[in-house]
């Protein structure tokens, strides 16, 4: 990974990893959708969730205060001992002015903001959002999820941690249009459910995974049908990955369609939900004969996201 072009290392060496990635994504996400800033400052927002940013200047922080002394701990590292860094430097650095939120879930956090992200667009508040995470793969972390027996190993299943950071652009349609915007997708529905479960046990309750997909269909206006492509939550946790099998077959019956699961390749980070929607916008552009596209993303906590996109 570098910063450069997108970050010089004169300035990247300031910033933690998490909010390097941040930085360097905002301004891809920006090129690619061609959104220029100048004028558009105070009506242009940014929602990045996270589940590990923060964690490395914040170990390494706390390391010199025990080891050596309080006074010896580096000040250079303290700002960037917070899950809101990536945001907040990402904000500074191309210059928004707009709603600036951190979502602190490691596994749905893309679609959470994604949520948050449509509400301050309905409401009004913003034309544009970057939405999307980051994170940072963290020792401290990894030890605490293999304590808890949550992470693969050659005798258990399990997930395995990934890092870096993925954004899109998500804007009030009217907006896009009228600057002439490419508008790869639309959000047609997006639904949030819960069930209180036990994070170290990681698992899900299918009926609760299931009513959230059926929200998602409903809000869109589509039945399950018209889905040609399921994007799923699948880490390699049995116990979320066969609930999540469960809740598809309450759903869609024996008509299941194509599926395809990106953390097996990337593993578990709180990016992939945006690499997700990123994923599916360009295959609803290059065919949009594949219908809808569902994706799915639920948290060991029992919070559960759906979202469905159609072409525009």
């Amino acid at each position: 990974f570098t910063t450069e072009p997108e970050l010089p290392k004169s300035k990247a060496r300031r910033l933690d990893l998490g909010s390097q990635y941040a930085v360097v994504a905002v301004k891809q996400a920006l090129a690619d959708a061609g959104y220029t800033l100048a004028g558009r400052e105070e009506r242009t927002g940014i929602l990045l969730g996270t589940g590990s940013a923060g964690a490395g200047p914040l170990t390494e922080f706390e390391r010199q205060m025990a080891v050596e002394s309080p006074d010896a701990a580096s000040p250079f590292l303290f700002p960037n001992t917070v899950a809101n860094a990536p945001a907040s430097q990402a904000a500074i650095e191309v210059g928004i002015r707009g709603p600036n939120v951190t979502i602190t879930q490691k596994d749905p956090a893309t679609l959470n903001a994604l949520f948050y992200a449509r509400m301050l667009l309905a409401d009004g508040r913003a034309d544009a959002l970057l939405v999307g995470a980051a994170d940072e793969w963290n020792l401290v972390y990894h030890r605490a999820y293999e304590r808890v027996h949550a992470t693969r190993t050659e005798r258990r299943p399990g997930f395995v941690l990934g890092e870096g950071a993925a954004v899109v652009l998500v804007e009030d349609e009217t907006a896009a249009r009228s600057r002439g915007a490419r508008i790869d997708a639309r959000v047609a529905g997006i639904a949030s459910r819960s069930a209180a479960g036990s994070p170290q046990m990681r698992r899900a309750e299918p009926a609760v995974l299931a009513a959230a997909m059926r929200d998602a269909l409903e809000q869109a206006g589509l039945t399950p049908s018209d889905v040609g492509l399921v994007h799923l939550s699948r880490n390699g946790s049995p116990f979320t990955d066969a609930a999540e099998t469960a809740a598809l077959a309450n759903v869609f019956g024996a008509k299941l369609p194509r599926t395809i699961a990106i953390k097996d390749n990337l593993g578990e980070n709180p990016a992939i939900g945006a690499i997700q929607l990123a994923l599916a916008a360009a295959e609803l552009r290059a065919d949009p004969g594949v219908g809808a596209i569902l994706l799915d993303a639920f948290g060991a906590g029992g919070n559960v996201l759906t979202a469905v996109l159609t072409t525009p």
